[in-house]
């Protein structure tokens, strides 16, 4: 049996999720599938509790806001509060991306952002996924990939699986 991976939603996925949002290349396949794999217990979902008040900036149906609380009143859910540690984390990536940014010009990273990445690092989530190309006003999440001022961390759009076939050559 293989271990229940962590895997961490930025608010961006939650966002698009209960919005049933269209996107490019079936992406939101592979947020479904992991709602799926959620329900049946593969993975943990992890998530900071900053993404509650994120989510609930939007506008949501009371519908939806009822499904939003339904998947996080599962066991395997969980929204980490930001303690001491993680508060400390998010200010050196804040700290490290704004100098990067005297250097390469491009965005630093929002308080926000901060504290997801330090969240996701800080409890050991073996994957960070988002939508966040860096559209708004920082850096782009996807674009920091391995690596988040220097601690190893996989930021990725939730994969989707493909069918895969399988063949027992012995029968041939």
């Amino acid at each position: 049996m293989q271990p229940i991976k962590l895997i961490y939603w930025d608010s961006s996925i939650f966002i698009a999720w209960l919005k049933n949002e269209k996107r490019p290349n079936s992406e939101m396949d592979g947020v479904h599938e992991c709602v799926k794999d959620t329900e049946v217990g593969k993975i943990k979902l992890i998530t900071s509790v900053i993404t509650r008040t994120e989510v609930f900036e939007t506008n949501l149906s009371e519908d939806v806001k009822k499904s939003y609380e339904k998947l996080l009143n599962r066991r395997n859910v969980l929204l980490l509060d930001q303690d001491l540690r993680v508060s400390n984390l998010s200010r050196e990536i804040r700290e490290y991306y704004n100098r990067q940014r005297d250097q390469d010009g491009l965005p630093g990273i929002t308080t926000p952002d901060a504290i997801h990445l330090a969240t996701a690092i800080h409890y050991g989530a073996h994957a960070f996924y988002t939508f966040d190309n860096g559209k708004k006003s920082g850096r782009s999440l996807l674009s920091l990939n391995g690596n988040v001022a220097g601690h190893p961390l996989t930021i990725c759009k939730p994969p989707i699986v493909q069918f895969r076939l399988h063949f027992n050559v012995d029968t041939y």
